[in-house]
């Protein structure tokens, strides 16, 4: 793909060179995303949801860029999540096998659903249940967790990708289980933790893949059961496919933790799509699962359905109305809300 890129900019280059210059990409980039939902439950309880969302880069030159993005989102706990999500330099080199080398603070390099956090990117109004939601105690006073969180950790990656496959490593300083907060008062301890990913592409449009991270997770003397550092594995198997007017995305992880009884295993997997209609209206919907021992035998599950059907007032303007069913760890039956939301994109540089 990078190659057919080159042949393309080359083309253009000879033939239009007027055009080529209006075309050229800006030294600065900045795009802001800013949305507002609002959802109510079958006993009359109203949460408004807020994400502000910011990304701007610096080309430095020779193959350098400099990004950053700030964000912030309203919890329905009505908790603010006030981030620095990414804050790193960026080197790439095209070519028939390209390179590309991220350091600082950078995005999670290993599952999908941290893809779902800008939300004019996804096709429903709430994100995957793994990113924000707690997982119950796997064992007496264990930390919070999550399934494969919200994370974006400092660390270096090293990328390779060709017209049919992808390869990357990194090194994080952060447990996926156990997310870090830039602004946070208290935050887990730091562990070494590293990735090794990659995919193919076998047609346009396709791509399958696999990473697996490996570290600690609880540090000794966090809990009373706690009597040395305990490591995790972390497995996402995740694919994407579009086609036409038909996108559809899905991630299944596995993560397998020292206890102190054993090896816990949690699972989870997400599947979400988007069908469009017409020039503006659109379709979109998720199903989700978690799964989770708990320390007296069995586990619990989480299970989760969302439609929705969207209209975009303007390329920048995207409005959208669903309904989500919801059934949390350890609940008989599923909670229902119907939500409304607007979403307004604006590249502006």
């Amino acid at each position: 793909m990078a190659a057919s890129w080159c042949k393309a900019a080359a083309f253009v280059l000879v033939a239009t060179p007027a055009f080529a210059q209006q075309a050229r990409p800006s030294l600065f980039a900045i795009d802001t995303v800013a949305a507002v939902d609002q959802s109510v439950d079958e006993n009359g309880n109203v949460v408004t949801g807020v994400v502000l969302d910011a990304v701007a880069s610096a080309d430095m030159g020779r193959g350098f860029q400099a990004i950053v993005r700030p964000f912030a989102q309203r919890l329905p706990s009505r908790e603010w999540n006030r981030q620095v999500w990414v804050a790193q330099v960026r080197y790439e080199r095209a070519g028939a096998v390209g390179i590309r080398v991220d350091a600082g603070l950078i995005p999670s390099p290993i599952g999908l659903a941290n893809l779902s956090l800008r939300p004019h990117l996804i096709p429903t109004i709430s994100q995957p249940s793994s990113l924000f939601t707690g997982l119950p105690q796997i064992e007496q006073r264990a930390p919070r967790m999550t399934l494969m969180g919200a994370t974006y950790p400092y660390g270096g990656q090293v990328t390779v990708s060709a017209l049919h496959w992808d390869a990357r490593a990194a090194v994080i300083d952060t447990s996926p289980l156990r997310p870090r907060r830039i602004f946070a008062r208290t935050n887990p301890p730091r562990f070494a933790q590293l990735v090794a990913g990659g995919g193919i592409t076998p047609v346009v449009g396709l791509r399958i893949g696999a990473s697996v991270a490996r570290g600690g997770w609880q540090r000794a003397g966090e809990t009373p059961l706690a009597l040395a550092d305990r490591d995790a594995t972390l497995a996402t198997v995740e694919s994407e496919f579009s086609v036409r007017y038909t996108k559809v995305a899905g991630e299944w992880v596995r993560n397998s933790l020292e206890t102190a009884t054993g090896t816990a295993i949690v699972t989870g997997w997400f599947v979400h799509g988007q069908q469009t209609l017409a020039p503006r209206w659109f379709v979109g919907g998720r199903v989700e699962r978690m799964s989770v021992p708990v320390p007296l035998g069995g586990r619990l599950d989480l299970t989760g359905t969302e439609e929705v059907v969207g209209y975009r007032l303007t390329p920048e303007i995207t409005v959208r109305a669903g309904h989500r069913a919801r059934r949390p760890f350890g609940r008989p039956g599923f909670d229902h809300q119907a939500a409304v939301s607007i979403v307004w994109w604006r590249r502006w540089i």
